[in-house]
């Protein structure tokens, strides 16, 4: 029963926990910093750097969230049309994804590395990832994670995720 509960746990942590830069910086050392929305260049090329940034601090402010349980934060950076699937291989709209989401008291650190920008243009974008969880009980998951951001009214929003759990 506790390794099904952990599961869920790790399903729901891992839907909103997303993506690092090159270097491998840890998520959790930036969880209060803002998110801002990167803008193209005058010749409309797009500066991957900076959009890898922005998304960046966006998911880990997305990652504390559901770690947290603010459904708030989360509802605002969710597209209405989101699709997820987890490691489990169930499927998640929006509304279903928030109902899922409460604080995890059962994991004790999570980073995001080998982050890359897949894809992008002005009004979306496609990252990858991988998340790794430690429980208080010493086990640990990673997972690859692949989000599909875009841009709706100036600002990026999660509108799909695709989660596989490595081994």
């Amino acid at each position: 029963m506790k390794s099904i509960l952990t599961l869920a746990v790790l399903f729901a942590a891992l839907s909103l926990c997303n993506l690092t830069d090159k270097s491998k910086r840890d998520a959790n050392s930036n969880a209060n910093e803002g998110v801002s929305n990167s803008s193209t260049p005058a010749n409309s090329e797009i500066d991957r750097v900076a959009l890898t940034i922005d998304l960046m601090k966006l998911e880990n402010q997305l990652t504390t969230a559901a770690f947290a349980g603010d459904i708030s934060t989360l509802a605002n950076y969710v597209a209405d049309d989101y699709s997820g699937t987890g490691v489990d291989g169930k499927t998640q709209n929006k509304n279903q994804l928030l109902a899922s989401i409460e604080p995890d008291k059962v994991t004790k650190s999570w980073k995001i590395t080998d982050g890359e920008l897949v894809s992008a243009d002005e009004s979306s974008a496609v990252l990858t990832y991988i998340q790794n969880q430690t429980l208080k009980d010493g086990r640990t998951f990673r997972a690859r994670v692949t989000d599909t951001f875009v841009k709706r009214n100036g600002r990026w929003l999660v509108k799909s995720e695709q989660q596989t759990l490595m081994r």
